[in-house]
């Protein structure tokens, strides 16, 4: 995503979930659409978008269906004392200036001018433009303020994206001064190190549960990074409700975590993780002690393993097996383990990469069962990990100053044909194991392989970034 920046001058500041509203919207849609803004003329925090279904769009031209966005201006007033601010449309790239005055309450201009006469009480004229990805290239936005009497004069203002919660308008005492009661994660947890850790999730669908628990194992800060909605087939696996289809999975899931802690500060990121500009991604990552890779597509899980060692940041990876038989796992701990992602699993990249392999294997025949075994067993990784250098807890020192096993293997099933669980088990039809298999992992480095690219098999992750600059990935 790329915000235009040319003039700083007054605020233009819309909540994580209005905006998350327009991208999923206005910014899934060919030029041109739109909608309005809605929030208090106090403040003109815009607190709401609604999408406008109805209006006329063309390749150059929207009009808005005014009959529907002043039933909805009277009904969100009633009920929610949410005053018109103004509204945004997409315009076809090439185009980021508002249309003049036509005349006869035409183009952007001369429809401000006709607003602010129907309504006296406005001030302020909110009228961003947006460039859609669907129309090609990067979400381009452009926050366009105007004033009463100056509405040729209209200017840039300087974008703010801020938490639902810093702007409600209505606030219940009790959840405002609400702490988390953390006294019997005493001895398991250091609920320090867990107010101040920050954890970035990508890809929340499966991974909600993780979410969830480590927001409930006092966890304060967490990113959520998703560009997915919520569909009727994700309610069996992946823990969302009826009233989530439709929504982003990273507001759905925002959602929950507030209702267990309202104090979190849990940031949502509607977006491709792997098409993150480099500005975008340096404060994301310097802000992340723990990379959570919850994706299942192998190229994600690629970029996010560079990502990591270019970053020095710790991370988990996880995929599910063919009809949930069994789960993996490898991690990466800088400084402690010896390989990357990449050396724990060099045959799957050797398959993609070099032997046109594609992945067809679906997550048809898992149930939320196989889903809450896996992200159990990632979430108390993730502990011994954010606790690694912490005294006198029960996740404490799990694996010191050196790990070598960092692929983890996990059967879901006494049946699994696995040639590995097999041997640990000598095939003794007598014995039937759900395992846990922590495989000893060497970096890749002659003469046994060949060199790791991303990581450089030096033994020593800290060491991948000087010597294999993966700072150009990006």
């Amino acid at each position: 995503m790329r915000i235009n920046k040319k003039q700083k001058t007054e605020p233009f500041v819309i909540t994580e979930s209005a905006y998350a509203e327009i991208v999923r919207t206005v910014g899934s849609r060919r030029a041109e659409s739109g909608g309005i803004l809605l929030g208090s003329r106090e403040d003109y925090v815009v607190q709401k978008f609604v999408f406008d279904p109805h209006g006329s769009m063309s390749a150059g031209a929207y009009d808005p269906d005014v009959n529907f966005l002043n039933k909805i201006v009277k009904k969100e007033w009633k009920e929610n004392e949410l005053a018109f601010l103004g509204f945004i449309h997409s315009h076809p790239r090439g185009m980021s200036r508002l249309s003049g005055d036509y005349g006869g309450n035409t183009g952007d201009v001369g429809y401000m001018k006709a607003i602010f006469k129907a309504m006296p009480t406005l001030e302020k004229f909110l009228v961003p433009i947006l460039h859609s990805p669907a129309d090609g290239g990067e979400l381009n936005l452009f926050p366009y303020i105007a004033l009463r009497g100056q509405e040729e004069n209209y200017f840039t203002g300087q974008l703010r994206i801020v938490h639902d919660h810093d702007h409600s308008r209505i606030v219940n005492p009790r959840i405002d001064s609400y702490q988390l009661d953390g006294s019997r994660l005493q001895g398991s947890v250091d609920l320090n190190r867990m107010k101040h850790a920050h954890v970035t999730c990508v890809g929340v669908g499966g991974a909600n549960g993780i979410c969830e628990s480590l927001v409930r194992s006092g966890l304060t800060n967490i990113n959520l990074v998703d560009f997915d909605t919520v569909d009727a087939s994700n309610l069996t696996t992946q823990g969302f409700f009826i009233d989530d289809i439709g929504k982003l999975k990273v507001d759905a899931l925002k959602e929950r975590l507030l209702r267990i802690n309202p104090n979190i500060d849990v940031r949502s990121f509607p977006v491709d993780f792997t098409k993150i500009d480099t500005a975008d991604m340096k404060q994301l990552m310097k802000q992340t002690d723990l990379l959570l890779m919850m994706t299942d597509d192998f190229h994600v899980q690629a970029f996010g393993n560079k990502i990591a060692l270019q970053y020095q940041v710790p991370a988990v990876f996880a995929m599910m097996y063919a009809k949930a038989r069994a789960a993996e796992i490898s991690f990466m701990i800088p400084g402690v383990t010896p390989s990357c992602h990449r050396c724990a699993v060099s045959s799957r990249y050797d398959a993609y990469l070099n032997k046109g392999y594609k992945n067809e294997v679906t997550s048809v025949g898992s149930t939320h069962f196989h889903t809450g075994y896996l992200n159990n067993s990632i979430g108390l990784l993730a502990l011994a990990i954010l606790h690694n250098e912490i005294d006198d807890v029960e996740f404490s020192r799990w694996f010191g100053k050196r790990w070598e096993q960092n692929l983890v293997q996990l059967r879901l099933s006494p049946f699994t044909d696995s040639r590995l669980f097999n041997q640990l088990t000598h095939q003794d039809d007598r014995l039937r194991f759900f395992d846990a298999v922590w495989q000893h992992i060497y970096p890749d480095a002659p003469p046994h392989a060949e060199q790791c690219p991303d990581c450089g098999g030096q033994g020593d992750l800290r060491d991948a970034f000087i010597h294999h600059q993966v700072i150009n990935i990006l």
